[in-house]
């Protein structure tokens, strides 16, 4: 049995531990803000409108976690779209649907992406690249 002044000092030294093992086990399931850029390409003139769906991979669900929607006026589409994602680590399944004008048909491209950050002791997470959807090679 320890005396009561050494529990003074140890028990607020065990709560401070176990609250930063708790927020290490959680962290990486916290959404964070991530830059998106879908890039359009070449055929950005005749985009109306964009769809980005995220969903978990590996999960059983279909349903996604985030839609994003943008609407454009003929011509005004960006070559490269910039948007933000709030998502939280790990591996995700990505569908982007594009409607263009003058035709009926939703030109679709899917692909893995994988939102990995590094660990806060390490020091190449100071650099946050862009999250890029190469969506124009499926509009040529």
């Amino acid at each position: 049995m320890l005396p009561e002044y050494a529990r003074r000092r140890f028990v607020p030294l065990v709560l401070v531990a176990a609250a930063l093992g708790a927020y290490v086990m959680v962290e990486r399931e916290l959404p964070r803000e991530r830059d998106v850029v879908v890039e359009l390409g070449d055929a950005a003139g005749d985009v109306g409108d964009v769809e980005v769906s995220w969903v978990r991979a590996r999960s059983n669900s279909e349903e996604a976690e985030l839609t994003t929607r943008w609407h454009f006026a003929k011509g005004t589409a960006p070559a490269r779209l910039k948007a933000r994602a709030r998502l939280p680590d790990g591996a995700w399944e990505v569908e982007v649907g594009v409607q263009r004008y003058g035709t009926r048909e939703e030109v679709r491209w899917s692909g893995r992406v994988n939102l990995e950050r590094t660990p806060f002791w390490k020091r190449d997470n100071l650099r946050n690249d862009p999250v890029i959807l190469p969506v124009r090679e499926t509009l040529r």
